[in-house]
């Protein structure tokens, strides 16, 4: 009894249970263990990235905004004159300069400086009319820069004005424009303290004893939590012993102030500073050291969990999965009546319950499909033939037709009536090509000679008064298109733009090369089709390309327009090909076919043989 109990799949199954959960909880532990630093020093990445974006935004922001603000400078009267003219006034200079100083004293204390310089050199500095001199200005980097159209900035530089405290500052050049030439007449430099800018982004901290600062490409504080730091090189401060890499986005830990410290550099969008994060690494450990404590707790929990519930579950599965069994084994003798008992329990096996008996019932609804499409095959192959026969008997029909109309064409002959006998071999030619089933497509050089012989019928019903004109580039005569496409609708446009008039009217009938298609458009110029038929019409079109199976498709009897055109153009070639109808009351109507551009043998209809 012992040895079969080992060999049962209870057994095996709890014991497989007891191995994968335990496995599963050492693979945890050592994966924990070794990708420990990894997910602190990922975490620290993801942290500094996001403060080195906010800091980017926050700066593209400001920069933009305060390029906005000056728009109202630039636009003033007295500075467009100024930079227009070659001489001003001292009066003019200090007027300016009082309107840069008010700009400077309402919320922008990050300004260290503001000057508006002219094309010819000509400045007017924010320290009044005395130092509005060029030479006072001519070391600093932005006396020398030409005049572009789109703003500049220039990355942290010290300043050099006379009789000046030093700042460390970034530039900003705004082109200025003549409101009239809008052509760049001058621009406005403004030096920015970059500490007093980033000072208005918010809260910068991280954690609890990390912090982000910035230094510039040439290793200049630009900003730091503590003021003494700013605008020394970094060589100066306490942090010349922080290695930096000069990887944009590189994130590592190194020892700093004897502890380790993870460390990120992130380059600024504009200032080509270097945005710099540190943070104590205890810091960022601190809540995976937790996590790990909580990995040890939960392998005991959950191996003293596997050993005393599987069991009693396995049982369960088993028992109702023997069941499941027996009733497939019923369906599999040919009974699909049987369907399993749905329990109370909302649980995978009343699923799998009512996955069984959908299985089921979809298999006798297959069986009865199976069995409706046999029946539908059979039909099919019934239309086919009868189809066929009808193809046959209409190859036989016309020679009554044929013969009939060479009678008459003799007849006007001998009786020396030529226009008759014109009219009797054309018809005859038409009728001859409609009633050939040998092929679905012909050359659109037979289309236009079957459509010229129609031509010469309504010419010889309206000569003076009925003109046509049939424009078709050589390189196209041998394109395939479906047979009667172009008869049907020159029909229809004598029907209805010709006859209206008695006969006085033109058709135009060209074709051109589109996207790798051929597009072929005739042209009447009758009175054109109001709004409202023209919305009739395109929703005719609409159903007919909609058409899919045979029963849709038109009486062989009904007459061919423009439905019939367009629905065998979609069913042939596709929904981007057909015919495409646009008028103008009261000045004619065009119809368009686009057809695939190619040469080649025509298609055979099905069942068809010549």
């Amino acid at each position: 009894m012992k040895i079969r109990y080992l060999h049962s799949l209870k057994f095996r199954m709890t014991l497989a249970f007891l191995v994968v959960n335990l496995l599963s909880l050492v693979l945890a532990l050592a994966i924990a263990s070794h990708l420990f630093n990894n997910v602190a020093a990922k975490d620290f990445q993801g942290l500094s990235g996001d403060a080195a974006a906010r800091f980017n935004y926050d700066m593209d922001s400001y920069i933009e905004r305060l390029m906005e603000s000056t728009s109202g400078i630039a636009a003033n009267p007295q500075v467009q004159a100024y930079l227009t003219s070659e001489n001003s006034t001292p009066e003019v200079t200090e007027a300016i300069s009082s309107e840069l100083q008010k700009f400077a004293a309402t919320n922008r204390p990050e300004i260290a400086g503001m000057f508006l310089m002219s094309k010819q050199s000509k400045m007017i500095s924010i320290f009044s009319y005395y130092y509005s001199r060029s030479d006072f200005y001519s070391n600093e980097p932005w006396f020398s820069l030409p005049f572009q159209s789109e703003p500049q900035i220039i990355p942290t530089h010290y300043t050099n004005y006379p009789n000046q405290t030093k700042y460390a500052v970034i530039t900003v050049v705004i082109p200025i424009y003549d409101i009239n030439t809008i052509e760049v007449v001058g621009r406005l430099v403004l030096d920015i303290i970059p500490k007093r800018v980033i000072e208005t982004f918010g809260e910068t901290g991280m954690g609890e004893r990390g912090y982000p600062f910035v230094v510039s490409a040439d290793d200049i504080v630009v900003y730091h939590p503590n003021d003494a730091y700013v605008g020394l090189p970094r060589a100066e401060t306490p942090l010349a012993s922080l290695q930096l890499a000069s990887d944009a986005g590189a994130s590592y830990k190194q020892d700093w102030n004897g502890e380790p410290w993870f460390v990120s550099v992130n380059k600024s969008n504009r200032m080509n500073w270097n945005i710099v994060s540190v943070i104590p690494s205890s810091e960022m450990e601190a809540g995976l050291k937790a996590v790990r404590n909580a990995i040890y707790v939960s392998f005991f929990v959950v191996t003293l969990a596997i050993m005393a519930v599987v069991p009693v579950l396995t049982h369960q599965f088993v028992k109702r999965v023997t069941g499941l069994k027996n009733m497939m084994a019923t369906v599999a003798k040919g009974d699909l009546s049987v369907r399993a008992k749905l329990e109370k329990r909302r649980d995978e096996f009343q699923y799998l319950q009512l996955g069984f008996n959908n299985m089921v019932s979809r298999l006798q609804q297959l069986m009865g499909e199976v069995y409706e499409l046999q029946m539908n095959e059979m039909r099919l192959e019934l239309r086919q033939k009868e189809a066929l026969i009808r193809a046959l008997q209409n190859q036989i029909n016309p020679h009554l037709l044929y013969n009939t109309l060479g009678i008459i064409k003799s007849m006007a002959y001998f009786e020396n009536m030529p226009k008759i006998e014109l009219i009797a071999r054309n018809l005859a030619d038409v009728y001859r090509y409609t009633a050939r089933f040998e092929q679905s497509e012909v050359t659109l050089r037979e289309e236009l000679d079957i459509m010229n012989k129609y031509f010469e019928i309504i010419h010889l019903r309206f000569p003076a008064t009925f003109h046509r004109t049939v424009t078709v580039n050589e390189r196209f005569l041998d394109c395939l298109c479906m047979k009667l496409t172009l008869q049907p609708l020159v029909e229809n446009a004598v029907k209805y733009a010709i006859e209206p008039h008695g006969g006085d009217g033109t058709i135009i009938v060209s074709a051109y090369e589109d996207e790798g298609d051929l597009v072929i458009e005739i042209a009447d110029n009758g009175k054109g089709i109001p709004a409202a038929q023209l919305e009739e019409i395109h929703q005719m079109l609409a159903q007919a390309a909609a058409m899919r199976n045979a029963d849709a498709v038109p009486h062989p009897h009904s007459s061919l327009g423009l439905a019939n055109v367009h629905a065998r153009l979609v069913l042939k070639y596709g929904e981007r090909y057909g015919i495409r109808i646009d008028s103008f009351l009261g000045k004619g109507t065009v119809v368009s076919v686009r057809i695939p551009l190619r040469t080649g043998e025509p298609d055979i209809p099905f069942g068809i043989t010549s």
